[in-house]
């Protein structure tokens, strides 16, 4: 089962970026999408999601969908799964993939984690780090760089925005852009808003903290105060359960408040 731990140094070091003053930062990029502190919060009562295919969109137009939220699913019972010990709210892609990650591809993942954490102490970074790649962890889940097969999971996480290719169901999967595993990683960005939000995701874990709507709190892991978190996969596109997405027209905030 894939763990979780708390109490991070990198947790409690006041320095860095909030989630907050990242999310007051976050807008559209150009040619870039990212969170926008004016996207709703998506709080809702729990209710049974209908997925439908996104609406007609002119040519330039993103088709996005959420990452519906672990309490927002039928088959949790619109409740955080393993409601007495919340875990990640990780999302699996159809092809279930294991990407090797290769120097430039961890150069890359320990880059935009500096990006969106500019002010966090080296010695934090590199213990925060670690704890976010060691063995069991969600991401990596026992393929941590001591296994010998460093790589990371082809999945993604409740409260994400993703692009669809087309937007048209193909039978009970989603067809969305992704970041290839097999070829060299983007170019790390001069800013935090120019990350394509559509092919990352910030990590979120539920709760057991019932809020006054009816819905459940979700928080980003505490290993970084912005955790982000490159979606690949082994080729441009993957897919996801159509159950697991709402459609959206803009980048939503992935946590829940």
């Amino acid at each position: 089962m894939l763990q979780y731990r708390s109490g991070l140094q990198g947790a409690r070091n006041n320095s860095m970026v909030s989630r907050r003053d990242f999310l007051k930062l976050a807008g559209l990029g150009a040619g870039a999408m990212l969170l926008n502190r004016s996207a709703p919060q998506l709080a809702s009562p729990p209710q049974a999601p209908r997925p439908t295919p996104a609406p007609t969109l002119t040519s330039t137009a993103r088709k996005l969908c959420f990452v519906l939220w672990d309490h927002q699913l039928a088959q949790y019972g619109y409740r955080p799964r393993n409601l007495g010990t919340p875990v990640p709210e990780t999302c699996p892609l159809y092809s279930g993939s294991k990407n090797p990650i290769t120097g430039p591809w961890e150069a890359y993942w320990r880059g935009i984690l500096h990006l969106c954490n500019p002010k966090m102490a080296e010695a934090d970074f590199e213990y925060s780090w670690n704890s976010l790649v060691v063995s069991g962890r969600a991401f990596t889940d026992f393929s941590d760089p001591a296994s010998g097969g460093f790589a990371l999971h082809s999945l993604t996480c409740g409260g994400a925005t993703h692009e669809m290719v087309t937007g048209v169901p193909e039978g009970s999967y989603m067809r969305i852009y992704t970041l290839n595993s097999r070829r060299l990683p983007p170019h790390i960005p001069p800013r935090p808003d120019d990350i394509d939000m559509t092919r990352h995701f910030f990590a979120t874990s539920g709760s057991n903290i019932r809020l006054p709507d009816g819905s459940y709190a979700v928080y980003g892991f505490p290993q970084f105060n912005n955790c982000i978190v490159p979606l690949v996969s082994p080729s441009y596109t993957d897919m996801i359960d159509i159950s697991r997405i709402k459609v959206v027209s803009s980048i939503q905030r992935p946590y829940n408040p």
